[in-house]
């Protein structure tokens, strides 16, 4: 079984084989510059790291463990691998992993792992329903913006089952919020809830206009105002 260090070691060297430079250098521009990049785009690296897998499976290591090792790397790719082991395996996780994400959101922030490590959150919770609002009330009165953004994005996936009182709730907490990825966020969350429920959405967002930043208001409607 292979340790947390060598699957990260083999993983890099695996990467470094097909990076392109010309590629990093766009990819870290996109990114404005905040990360490294071996260069390898999103669908060779899905596929690179499939087959490093069979040699290396995860489930054998400590997810916990493995995550925040591929945290400390420079290259961006090993955090999207952290990323999608997460997916992978995030359903058969303690409670105690939450402690992980609240990590990782903390650590080489970004809206690219941020916006993952948010709804991976809410998979977690819906099986430690326990960790229920503490957490998020935590995160979201935080004065970091990642937690911030974080809390109102947990219930991305939930669909029909969208607690809407506390997101309403999260949303006032943080409507004249200077940033505008927390600004973003809020016209994220009221635009894929309004798929399921339109006339709560507009209705909200029609009563908080004195609140609700332009850009959160036009994200919210997008789907509304399609229709």
């Amino acid at each position: 079984m292979a340790s947390a260090e060598t699957f990260v070691s083999e993983l890099k060297h695996l990467f470094l084989l097909h990076a392109n430079q010309e590629d990093a250098q766009d990819m870290a521009r996109y990114m404005k510059h905040k990360f490294a990049y071996f260069g390898i785009r999103s669908p060779q690296r899905k596929e690179l790291t499939r087959a490093f897998l069979k040699q290396y499976p995860a489930k054998n290591i400590q997810l916990d463990q493995l995550v925040k090792l591929l945290w400390t790397e420079s290259e961006r790719e090993l955090q999207y691998v952290g990323t999608e082991l997460m997916q992978k395996y995030i359903k058969k996780q303690d409670a105690d992993f939450i402690k992980t994400i609240e990590w990782l959101v903390l650590h080489k922030s970004w809206w690219d792992t941020v916006d993952f490590l948010g709804p991976l959150a809410g998979t977690l919770f819906v099986k430690h329903q326990n960790l229920l609002p503490s957490t998020t009330d935590a995160w979201i009165q935080s004065e970091n913006m990642w937690l911030n953004r974080a809390a109102l994005l947990f219930q991305l996936k939930y669909g029909g089952k969208t607690d809407f009182n506390l997101l309403k709730s999260y949303i006032l907490l943080k409507a004249d919020h200077p940033d505008f990825f927390i600004r973003k966020a809020i016209g994220w969350v009221l635009r894929q809830y309004s798929k399921y429920n339109p006339t709560t959405v507009q209705t909200f967002i029609e009563g908080h206009t004195d609140v609700l930043s332009p850009l959160s208001q036009r994200e919210g409607m997008k789907h509304i105002l399609r229709r």
